[in-house]
């Protein structure tokens, strides 16, 4: 009884150092994004740059700008976050998930009569999700994710979600 328990001790123990073995140092992210801000839907871009600590365990940063118009008023909302990010890869695949901190930049403005008038705020902000990348070459990625975002901004705060889909380029030493 003791050889099927030792044996499963090896087997998932080596698998974190074979995860580590095949995962890239870093990885940098560029792709579509989409949010909303209240009702109103926003389309932008997204990029993330993530470096690998461990086998399983990196640091992330994370811009988007996404920008929408309605009804003649123009809405921005700016991203700027970092935090942990686990992985976990298996062949082609990779499944993360990650916690973001950092702040939301929020726009809105109108032209009246060719004067622009614009207000803007800087709240903290938080983000929580995943993705999963497939692999399609050995530095090339195809990336989806989704989070779900945390404004805070004078004692409430907005929930909004977050989808992006881009390539992730993976970072291999020489």
């Amino acid at each position: 009884m003791r050889a099927p328990g030792i044996a499963a001790l090896v087997v998932f123990t080596s698998v974190p150092a074979i995860a580590a073995d095949t995962a890239p140092p870093a990885e940098v992210f560029a792709g579509y994004s989409y949010t909303k801000d209240g009702g109103q839907g926003l389309n932008g871009g997204e990029a993330s740059l993530a470096i690998r600590l461990t086998g399983w365990i990196g640091a992330e940063a994370d811009v988007s700008a996404h920008y929408g118009s309605a009804l003649g008023t123009r809405t921005t909302r700016l991203f700027f976050m970092a935090g942990p990010r686990f992985a976990y890869r298996a062949g082609r695949f990779t499944v993360f998930a990650h916690y973001l901190a950092g702040g939301a930049r929020s726009g809105s403005g109108l032209t009246v009569v060719g004067v622009d008038i614009t207000q803007t705020r800087t709240d903290f902000a938080m983000a929580f999700g995943g993705g999963v990348d497939l692999g399609i070459s050995d530095r090339w990625a195809v990336r989806v994710q989704a989070d779900y975002a945390l404004i805070s901004a004078d004692g409430v705060t907005e929930k909004e979600p977050r989808f992006s889909a881009g390539f992730a380029y993976r970072i291999r030493s020489r």
